[in-house]
């Protein structure tokens, strides 16, 4: 009986399988609009402790001048391929902790490999307290153009806990973390993760990229507050977590610090140099809200906090900068906040309390983290022709590049050699000067998305040099010789030099660059006189030589004959 009860459940699994729907891909996300991680589906079931749905609502600013909903994007309930489950316990507001790469080409969060209505080991009990050996913690990757990866899982980290935050710089190596385990490090698409972090804290809330660092906000003993996790980005385990100094630390007041957002607003401090903290107090407990602190010296400094007041806890913060004014988004569990800070570096900031919500929950549904959207790789430009395809090298011919994707370009070469001053017409057109002392060679265009380079050069014309004559062989003829050739002495001599005798242009042959010979014809030197004898190389450049003096002198006298003679 056991044989048939085994093999009847598996069928009936596999018959779920095949069953299954596979993975939707939504729309592209639209650059610029705000992504907030929702847990629930809404309706009238109130939300519990058990694995819920999740999802990624994408909010845009309309023409009014209000953030609308665009889409959501669903979160795989069931498993598809590779790709697992992703939930999220409805009541567990530390989780779902949302945020972008690095490189700003995908959206990162955490859950659980479980299907909704899954609870811990108990009836009724949180799904984070399930054994991951039996719910396995599940990263999320989601791209710009909607896809959903949740092909990484976790082994067996965070255990009987919430995993909350994802942070990485490419989508490709993954830092998650906690209410144990430390930090986590992880490839996508792998279930084997290194644990980087072993002595405390290792109960961590949210983890973040920055400047090309690591850090993750605690609330465990002394490090309560931002630290550094080792240097830079690391893969090993062994790291050390090191709070900012400055930061609250275990000051008696209970700060509750959970996502935060670096800026660098001051010329003067190397790398990031401000960074607001979303702090889950609320009611009249002091600190709670977003916190602004800059770095001073080698102390963070706390500038000040716009307080949440009586509001819902914030547990995510994300922002922009434009020059120093910082555009900030915020959530606790019910609201949406839209926070602009102008006031700069190592200064309070503009607001002392939150600004109304700009989109709230609805009913039986909570929000998590917020997020930018994500923003796809650039499509790599492509040259179709340029014109002219020559041209001086004195700055004074203009080439026109006609393609594709050329918006964003940041360099424009010319066989190798930068131009500056390049203009960007639109997608499509460039236009450059060839400059002076240019040459001949492709064309390359570079813009964030790749480099393209003409298949064909652009022929740099090197302007003809003026002649010169140094003498002439000969440089006198009787009048009323016959035709003769005359060999023309000097320098800058082309196969296209003319010599004009007298203002005539004469046949004229290259010998070398410092020799040329003419045809002198009769009647060129039919009459006495002094003539100039002068050498033309055509434009570009080029230019008429001096003239040379040519002699025809009077013929010596003859006698024909004489009469009588004798006498």
């Amino acid at each position: 009986m056991k044989y048939f009860y085994r093999l009847g459940l598996f069928l009936g699994l596999m018959v779920q399988v095949l069953l299954r729907p596979a993975v939707a891909v939504a729309a592209p996300f639209t650059p610029g609009n705000i992504v907030v991680a929702r847990v629930g589906e809404g309706g009238t079931a109130t939300l519990t402790s058990a694995a819920t749905a999740v999802f990624l609502d994408e909010y845009t600013l309309n023409s009014s001048g209000v953030y609308v909903l665009v889409q959501s994007v669903a979160m795989p309930t069931a498993v598809s391929g590779n790709n697992r489950s992703l939930t999220a316990s409805g009541t567990s507001n530390s989780e779902l902790a949302l945020a972008r790469t690095g490189n700003g080409r995908a959206l990162l969060l955490a859950g659980y490999g479980a299907a909704p209505g899954t609870t811990g080991p108990t009836a009724g009990s949180n799904i984070s307290t399930s054994a991951a050996a039996d719910v396995v913690r599940v990263v999320g990757v989601i791209g710009a153009d909607g896809s959903v990866n949740t092909t990484t899982s976790l082994g067996t980290a965070f255990s009987a806990t919430n995993v909350r935050s994802v942070a990485s710089s490419d989508g490709q190596n993954l830092y998650v973390v906690g209410g144990n385990s430390g930090v986590q490090y992880v490839a996508l698409g792998s279930f084997n993760p290194t644990q980087l972090t072993t002595v405390a804290p290792t109960n961590l809330r949210v983890a973040g990229v920055f400047d090309g660092n690591l850090y993750v906000s605690s609330q465990s003993g002394s490090t309560i507050g931002i630290n550094a996790v080792g240097t830079g980005l690391p893969t090993t385990a062994g790291q050390s977590v090191t709070l900012l100094p400055g930061t609250p630390g275990n000051t008696g007041t209970s700060p509750s610090p959970y996502g935060f957002y670096f800026a660098d607003l001051s010329p003067t401090v190397a790398g990031v140099d401000v960074v607001y903290v979303a702090d889950s107090r609320t009611g009249n407990t002091a600190g709670g809200g977003i916190q602004k602190w800059s770095l001073v010296g080698s102390t963070w400094v706390l500038n000040g906090t716009i307080a949440n007041g009586t509001a819902s806890q914030l547990t995510s913060v994300t922002g922009s900068v434009t020059g120093t004014v910082v555009s900030l988004f915020a959530t606790s569990g019910t609201s949406l906040y839209s926070i602009l800070d102008n006031t700069g570096y190592n200064v309070a900031p503009a607001l002392a309390s939150l600004p109304t919500a700009i989109a709230t929950a609805a009913a039986n549904t909570g929000f998590r983290g917020v997020s930018f959207a994500p923003t796809a790789p650039a499509s790599a430009p492509t040259i179709a022709s340029f014109t002219p395809t020559s041209g001086l090298a004195d700055g004074t011919v203009t080439v026109t590049v006609t393609g594709t994707d050329f918006t964003g370009a940041t360099a424009v070469t010319l066989n190798g050699v930068a131009i500056t001053g390049f203009t960007v017409v639109n997608g499509t057109t460039i236009t450059f000067t060839v400059p002076t002392g240019a040459t001949s060679g492709p064309i390359a265009v570079t813009t964030p998305g790749g480099t393209a380079t003409s298949t064909a050069s652009f022929a740099v014309i090197v302007p003809n040099t003026a002649p010169t004559i140094t003498g002439l062989v000969p440089n006198t003829a009787v009048a009323g010789s016959a035709g003769f050739t005359l060999t023309v002495n000097g320098t800058g001599f082309l196969s296209s030099t003319v010599i004009t005798f007298n203002g005539t242009a004469l046949v004229t042959t290259l010998v070398s660059a410092t020799q040329v010979t003419a045809l002198v014809p009769a009647s060129a030197v039919a009459t006495v006189g002094t003539y100039a004898v002068t050498a033309t190389n055509p434009t570009p450049g080029g230019g008429t030589s001096a003239g040379a003096t040519f002699t025809v002198t009077t013929p010596a006298p003859t006698i024909a004959s004489f009469t009588p003679t004798s006498g």
